[in-house]
């Protein structure tokens, strides 16, 4: 849901109609991410997928028949099975839901990286509403949703007459280059339960560092000037909680005047070299010192500006 959310929010704000769907329950299928979804609107166009795409012909077949504001059946077929790995046959129950339909600012909600807990009422498979809570009102739900919601991970609970659904947002850690320190980042962050993304091309990092949210982490770690500086630039576009810049202070400051130099703004949202300063000289150590910096200032308890920085780790 929250990787969709940035474009839903958009078409929601803007009039276009875009059906939402997501799996509710699975059988058979092991190691899946819950908060997977999947955008569709009447163009064709699609945002997101389910199991990594096994189901997302299927899904989109079902809505262009017109089935919508249903709670569905749909099993893994063959060619789901070979896009995805997953096996075939395998069943699930999933929701599709018109994202307007929704009630006004959940997109934004999850945008913003909120946990957010959906109840879709249901008749029958029919939905006949969704409605959405936060942490200051799940409660009037009653014991058995709050303890859904406090177990502080994405899951969801199908009744006979309601559909439970708790979104907990899963911080994503963009590396963008980085090399050596590129794989023992995304290897330390993965006892986090971060989502890590791998770019090796600023061109195609770009879209997602736009998407990002206040819980997201981005690292760029390229020794052009120019790629690293692009893909800097990217993620002082969006709204990343955390953006580090490996590479010494003479580098970072070349950066620096490299952005400067075209009018790019939040420079003081970089934290470059990225990393506290703990001696850090082998890339695990280095890994450990930049997620240590990215986790306490997106708490708020530490920042530095670029040019501030004279030591850190290369």
């Amino acid at each position: 849901m929250y990787e969709i959310s940035v474009s839903v929010a958009a078409c929601v704000r803007s009039g276009t109609h875009v059906d939402v769907a997501w799996i509710v329950s699975a059988d058979g299928i092991a190691g899946r991410r819950p908060d997977e979804a999947l955008a569709l609107t009447p163009g064709g166009g699609r945002m997101g997928g389910l199991l990594g795409g096994a189901l997302d012909e299927q899904v989109a077949g079902l809505v262009a028949g017109g089935v919508t504001r249903r709670l569905v059946d749909v099993a893994v077929d063959e060619v789901g099975s070979l896009v995805a790995g997953v096996p075939a046959g395998a069943r699930t129950r999933c929701l599709i839901v018109p994202a307007a339909d929704f009630p006004e600012g959940t997109w934004d909600e999850l945008w913003a990286g909120h946990a957010v807990c959906l109840v879709v009422r249901l008749d029958g498979d029919r939905v006949t509403g969704v409605e959405a809570y936060d942490s200051t009102s799940v409660a009037s739900l009653g014991e058995e949703t709050a303890r859904l919601f406090s177990g502080g991970v994405t899951d969801s609970a199908v009744a006979a007459d309601r559909v439970v659904t708790v979104l907990w947002p899963v911080p994503r850690l963009a590396v963008v280059g980085g090399g050596p320190i590129g794989d023992a980042l995304e290897s330390a962050a993965g006892p986090l339960g971060w989502q890590v993304l791998r770019f090796a091309n600023p061109a195609e990092a770009a879209p997602i560092l736009l998407g990002l949210g206040a819980l997201d982490l981005v690292v760029v770690g390229m020794h052009d000037l120019g790629a690293a500086g692009n893909a800097l630039a990217a993620a002082l576009s969006g709204g990343a909680g955390y953006v580090g810049a490996l590479g010494t202070p003479a580098m970072n400051d070349a950066r620096l005047d490299w952005l400067t130099s075209r009018g790019v703004e939040g420079l003081e949202r970089i934290h470059g070299p990225a990393g506290l300063d703990i001696g850090a000289s082998r890339p695990a150590e280095v890994a450990i010192a930049v997620l240590a910096e990215a986790l306490a200032v997106r708490e708020g308890r530490t920042g530095r500006p670029l040019r501030e920085v004279s030591s850190g780790v290369a």
